[in-house]
């Protein structure tokens, strides 16, 4: 990955500000729900490798959203995983770990690699292998002290709702990471014939992306 792709992709993700991690059994759902967060005004989706036929939501998601929408992977263990994840259409990947070899591998195939670290320690091995970005993973094992003196860009992610989203941007996160707090809680539900994305958590998720609008608005 040369210098101006990866600065792109960095770029995109902060102006994001809130990368949508969807995961589920429901793989229909969770193509519909990618689209309709993106059009609440979400532009950073992750689709997490954990989840059944991952790669061809991703890849659906890929064709059916413009490309000012960035689709991403999540749950990264398998190295093996990096070219057909890429084929399918992803950018960036996730990993609640880091797997050695992951940052180079990554890289080398073009996508951007944000491994996970849950302390100091694992967080100078990520930067000793040229992490470009760190996911502090989760959230909670980490506190303002430990994030202040980082010198590279980092994202929460884990237990982030929509009380502490605010709190992390304005403690200076990247972005941040959001799963069942922004996506809903039905992603598992195969009942298809039924929408279980009750109002209120749809109406969370679109006052997010409202704030952050205002946000960059103001900014």
């Amino acid at each position: 990955m040369d210098g101006t792709r990866c600065e792109a992709i960095l770029s995109h993700l902060k102006e994001a500000g809130v990368i949508a991690i969807l995961r589920g059994q429901n793989s229909s759902r969770m193509i519909q729900r990618g689209i309709e967060l993106a059009a609440m005004g979400c532009s950073a989706i992750e689709v997490t490798l954990d989840s059944p036929q991952a790669l061809e939501i991703v890849e659906k998601l890929r064709q059916q959203l413009p490309s000012s929408v960035m689709i991403g992977v999540g749950t990264l263990l398998n190295l093996e995983q990096v070219e057909h994840c890429v084929t399918a259409g992803a950018e960036f990947a996730l990993s609640p770990t880091h797997p050695d070899g992951m940052i180079q591998h990554c890289h080398d195939a073009d996508i951007l690699a944000v491994p996970g670290v849950a302390n100091s320690q694992e967080l100078d091995s990520a930067v000793s292998a040229n992490a470009r970005i760190v996911k502090l993973f989760p959230s909670t094992k980490w506190n303002q002290d430990e994030i202040t003196p980082l010198s590279l860009p980092w994202m929460p992610v884990g237990g982030v709702d929509e009380k502490s989203v605010w709190q992390w941007l304005d403690a200076g996160a990247w972005c941040v990471g959001m799963g069942s707090n922004l996506c809903g809680s039905d992603l598992n539900n195969h009942d298809d014939e039924s929408s279980t994305w009750s109002q209120s958590e749809e109406q969370t998720a679109r006052d997010i992306f409202m704030e952050l609008q205002r946000r960059r608005s103001n900014a």
